[in-house]
């Protein structure tokens, strides 16, 4: 856009630019500040301007080694960056964002620098934030490095900053709420509180109450009015789990709520108004729900504004090594047992579970083979694993030859279907991504069954 000095001078666009809760600056290409919105830590809007950028933004007396402000004066386009830094004692992150603006001749004249405060964890805490999604293999507490996991923390990111309604899908044991505490950590709302609750857990009155409040006398047991969790997270984030498992009247009823920004507490007569970012989510296809008639489509059009898709854990076997090492490091430490290790005859069982309990099930299976083991090395038989859930790996005693094969099977499988998924079909392009020739795709196509228009 052509760079106009007067935007500022506009009560119309000054309101705009104050109204952004981030700390937001114009800059010119010698680092002075032009512009500061209400936000930068300073006595004064006035006192910032003309003061350089990364005096008043990060107390230093020269410019950043790694500003992206200066990628943007070279190249022209967006640049962003996370540094870590200290204020009180407070582990933090800082995440800058840099912006062009053109002059009429469609040179660099300015930059728009936009820093926001993340919550950085230590290697203590039970999550770690990386610089950008997939570069660690720690995301809030989900551990992953394999393509479906790191779109996954991309998709976290980009849905973050927004208020819309997210629509979480994904099977149970894959961390839902992880994720939905995610986006909220990463949102202008993360000073807010995030609130919970399982939908699928509570009758549809008691549902209703929780949500929505009631007033004194409303039912039985009502002795005294009662804030709704709608209110309760204001300004935050209400986390609605298992969504499909509601019925048809509450739908109705939150889906007014949505509808108006406002709720009724039960037996009340007066409406509350929300200020809520709602996060949804359910391990059932709401879609099939819509044709058997028992979701609303209309909600589920207002929920899925921003639709997120867990992968399963046995359509992602490439992170189980991590999973395993991660949660064996957790477990020793919490238990106070020396470092330990998964043998490889566990670890090629554990390959070919059918893991319907997805992460969780494989946490507790871990767990326990830390608990029962007198070794540092995890024996198959330490895991307790049912039988019948082990008839689906090679026999203990036999050869792991056939195992690995089809376990590296799947995953090529699933590997030649993501990256033609990527490109769109085009089959030099995907071979190229997976490092084969053409000709050596279309041949694992054929071996695979992989229809070519996948």
């Amino acid at each position: 856009m052509a760079f106009r000095p007067d935007y500022t001078a506009d009560p119309f666009y000054l309101s705009i630019l104050n109204s952004i809760t981030d700390t937001m600056i114009v800059i010119k290409k010698d680092f002075t500040v032009d512009y500061a919105n209400q936000s930068v830590q300073c006595d004064s809007v006035d006192e910032a301007v003309g003061q350089k950028c990364y005096a008043l933004l990060h107390g230093r007396t020269t410019p950043c080694e790694d500003c992206p402000c200066t990628d943007v004066f070279k190249t022209g386009k967006q640049s962003r960056s996370i540094r870590r830094s200290g204020h009180q004692g407070e582990a933090l992150q800082k995440e800058l964002r840099v912006y062009p603006i053109l002059d009429v001749d469609g040179q660099v004249a300015r930059a728009i620098e936009i820093v926001q405060d993340l919550p950085f964890y230590t290697d203590s805490s039970p999550v770690a934030l990386p610089a950008s999604p997939g570069e660690k293999t720690a995301f809030f507490g989900m551990i992953g490095q394999s393509k479906k996991m790191r779109a996954l923390f991309h998709m976290t990111c980009l849905v973050a900053p927004s208020n819309a309604t997210v629509l979480i899908c994904g099977e149970s044991g894959t961390g839902k709420e992880r994720v939905a505490q995610a986006i909220h950590q990463l949102s202008p709302r993360r000073q807010g509180p995030f609130v919970a609750i399982d939908c699928g857990a509570l009758p549809e009155t008691l549902l209703e109450s929780e949500l929505f409040g009631h007033v004194k006398g409303a039912f039985t047991g009502a002795f005294q009015n009662k804030k709704g969790l709608f209110e309760e997270a204001k300004g935050g984030t209400l986390f609605l789990d298992e969504i499909g498992d509601t019925s048809l009247v509450f739908q109705s009823k939150l889906l007014r709520a949505l509808q108006e920004g406002e709720t009724r507490p039960v037996g009340g007569n007066r409406s509350v108004k929300i200020d809520v970012r709602l996060i949804a989510a359910t391990n059932r296809s709401l879609k099939e729900a819509i044709a058997k008639k028992t979701f609303r489509e209309d909600l589920y059009y207002r929920l899925a504004v921003m639709p997120i898709l867990i992968p399963p854990l046995r359509g992602r076997l490439d992170d189980i090594r991590l999973l395993c090492d991660y949660f064996i490091k957790k477990y020793t430490q919490q238990n106070g047992k020396g470092p330990m290790t998964l043998s490889k005859e566990a670890f090629e069982v554990l390959l070919r579970m059918p893991w319907k309990g997805n992460v969780r099930e494989l946490e507790n299976i871990i767990e326990r083979g830390v608990l029962v083991s007198q070794q540092s090395e995890i024996l198959l038989e330490s895991l307790l694993i049912d039988e019948e859930v082990t008839s689906f790996a090679p026999p203990i005693f036999g050869s792991l030859l056939s195992g690995t094969k089809e376990v590296r099977t799947r995953v090529e499988r699933e590997r030649i279907i993501d990256s033609l998924e990527q490109h769109n079909g085009n089959k030099s392009r995907a071979a190229r991504a997976l490092g084969i020739s053409r000709a050596s795709l279309y041949n694992k196509l054929k071996q695979y069954q992989i229809s070519s228009a996948a």
